[in-house]
């Protein structure tokens, strides 16, 4: 039964939400690949050319009041930590409200990522999705940076050209499933160089595996978000059901026509942190494992890919490809979908995250 909810879920949401009476879906079924749990997969060998930072503890919070005070939250830097590493003191003390923060942003080895305060929201729905109930208060209390982009077809190009015995397949890494009309292949092999195909540099990396995208973030030194920093970054302390607030707005989501744009092709829609196409363009992975709310990270539900290549995983934000004309269904920053590890489609891309602060040990450490 919990398959079939799942499996109902998933179509409900990707295949069929607001198509008009003449628009077919081009969303391929997740049907074959919904189980939470037990699901068999190959193991994919991945190269690590940097040691990731661990990622910074969560704090669970009863709900019997929607008030946030800064006494709730212990935070695990100081304003003299911040101060010296160049950033906003609220960073590390925390935030009440999203207006409270102003957007700072840093390239880390070339990527633009934002920074993510720290403080506490309300995690999940109670109007969406079972799997998004029961709300409760998360708090996360140490900052973090994000991609300001979903992770781009030239800095995956980077990432195959970078390992340390020439690649000739992205198998490991990226998966072409669904009927042959709707593969976009971004990349090819050109004289021992892997090489964006032609408009793709920028445009949001698809068909991307978990196995792919944790192993990509690990490359770079990173990690993948949690599934409560990546709602966090989305919604803020304020915690909006949009990016941008708490009303749709259609010209503020990246909409799907035929092929993604650019990333970053919707500034309007930015989310309180300065991260962008949340509302749109792909779903993107997350480093947690499909389990229950209240999301408790002590709770097994972080397991790195070394640990658990079993379980499924969850992935955020929604792609979109409705006719402007039709109403927009849920695309809440609350919704939470899953799939197995090994899956992917077009459909499935990712960003980074990068905690605050590092091992000491490091000497290329950098806040």
């Amino acid at each position: 039964m919990l398959v079939l909810f799942i499996v109902a879920l998933v179509n409900l949401t990707l295949a069929g939400c607001g198509q008009g009476e003449n628009e077919t879906s081009i969303l391929p079924s997740l049907a074959a690949t919904s189980t939470r749990m037990g699901t068999s997969i190959t193991t994919a060998t991945s190269t690590s050319v940097r040691t990731p930072i661990p990622a910074p503890t969560v704090q669970i919070q009863p709900t019997d009041s929607p008030v946030f005070l800064k006494s709730l939250l212990e935070a695990a830097f100081t304003e003299e930590d911040c101060l010296l590493a160049g950033v906003p003191e609220p960073a590390c003390t925390g935030v009440v409200t999203n207006d409270e923060w102003q957007v700072v942003s840093r390239e880390f080895e070339g990527v633009e990522m934002v920074l993510v305060p720290a403080g506490c929201f309300l995690m999940g729905s109670e109007d969406g999705f079972l799997e998004e109930q029961p709300v409760h208060e998360v708090c996360i209390h140490t900052p973090f940076w994000i991609d300001r982009t979903e992770v781009t077809v030239s800095q995956f190009a980077d990432f195959l050209n970078g390992q340390p015995e020439p690649v000739e397949s992205y198998d490991r890494w990226l998966s072409h499933v669904g009927p042959p009309d709707l593969v976009h292949f971004q990349l090819a092999y050109e004289e021992g160089i892997w090489v964006p195909l032609g408009g793709m540099a920028l445009r949001p990396l698809e068909h991307t595996v978990w196995i792919g995208a944790s192993s990509y973030c690990t490359w770079r030194g990173v990690r993948l978000p949690t599934e409560a920093e990546w709602e966090y970054a989305a919604r803020g302390p304020d915690h909006l059901m949009y990016p941008w607030g708490n009303e749709v707005v259609k010209d503020n989501i990246v909409i799907y026509r035929g092929e993604n744009p650019d990333v970053g092709s919707k500034p309007q829609g930015a989310s309180w942190v300065g991260a962008l196409d949340m509302s749109g363009s792909v779903f993107e992975w997350t480093s947690s494992i499909f389990l229950p709310y209240p999301y408790d990270p002590e709770g097994g539900r972080e397991a790195t890919l070394e640990e658990d290549l079993v379980s499924s995983r969850v992935f955020r934000g929604s792609p979109w490809y409705h006719n402007p004309t039709q109403q927009f269904d849920h695309i809440s920053m609350t919704a939470r979908f899953n799939a197995p590890p090994d899956f992917a489609n077009w459909y499935f891309g990712f960003r980074c995250a990068r905690s605050f602060g590092c091992d000491a040990a490091d000497s290329d450490c950098l806040p």
